[in-house]
């Protein structure tokens, strides 16, 4: 069974061109400083809310209401692909008529390739948190091949992707920025999500780092399209 920490009943903003609700699931390997929500990354935050967790049944209930309302259902994080059974409730999603869409942070590649294998994914985001070399100092993991793998593996997949960095003033400088750029060269999609600092980061430090000005982001969109098809700000 897939463990569900909480459901956004609708976005119209998560699954791009659909209307869909959000599942987010507990648990995730990375540990970003910057990240908001230490409840659905930190085991100890997630045992205390073990028993507020959403049965997958009751999820089910849920999306059978919703038939002819949503086009799809995002499944995001913490860090859907840790979840053993997530193929098995991903087939079971498409098999009551839904689109599916997962986020991931593109460290387990095996996973991937099982999902694209079966074609139970109509959308896929990776979240890139930094250049390659730079991955282990952020995320605390070498990951760093595992990532190269994901973005190939969904670059190949036929399925529409997007690719999106959360910027860090402290972080996300022009050096590295330029060095993300070049590794998601030639990707379809590719967002900056401007960093917000507020309280309860993962990391506290982080709570008095910055993220950039809209001129700022701005020109780094326009940058970026020399890289990739196209390059948006999301907030």
């Amino acid at each position: 069974m897939v463990q569900i920490a909480a459901i956004q009943k609708l976005t119209l903003l998560d699954f791009p061109g659909k209307t869909a609700c959000t599942v987010f699931t507990p648990g995730c390997n990375f540990r970003c400083g910057y990240c908001h929500n230490p409840e659905l990354v930190l085991p100890e935050k997630i045992a205390v809310a073990k028993q507020d967790l959403i049965p997958e049944g009751a999820f089910f209930n849920f999306l059978g209401k919703r038939k002819g309302l949503l086009d799809g259902v995002c499944v995001t994080g913490g860090e859907p692909t840790l979840q053993k059974d997530l193929l098995q409730f991903l087939k079971k999603i498409r098999q009551r008529g839904f689109l599916v869409k997962l986020d991931t942070n593109g460290s387990r590649p095996e996973i991937l390739e099982k999902l694209f294998r079966a074609r139970l994914l109509d959308f896929i985001a990776l979240d890139v948190k930094a250049s390659p070399k730079n991955y282990q100092n952020l995320v605390r993991m070498n990951v760093a091949e595992k990532i190269k793998i994901s973005k190939n593996l969904i670059q190949q997949s036929g399925v529409p992707y997007e690719f999106r960095t959360t910027v860090v003033r402290e972080i996300h400088d022009e050096e590295e920025f330029r060095k993300i750029l070049e590794f998601v060269r030639g990707a379809e999609k590719f967002f900056l999500q401007n960093f917000e600092p507020k309280h309860g980061c993962l990391d506290p430090k982080f709570e008095k780092f910055h993220g950039f000005t809209k001129k700022e982001l701005t020109k780094m969109c326009e940058e970026a399209k020399q890289f990739v098809r196209k390059c948006g700000v999301r907030n």
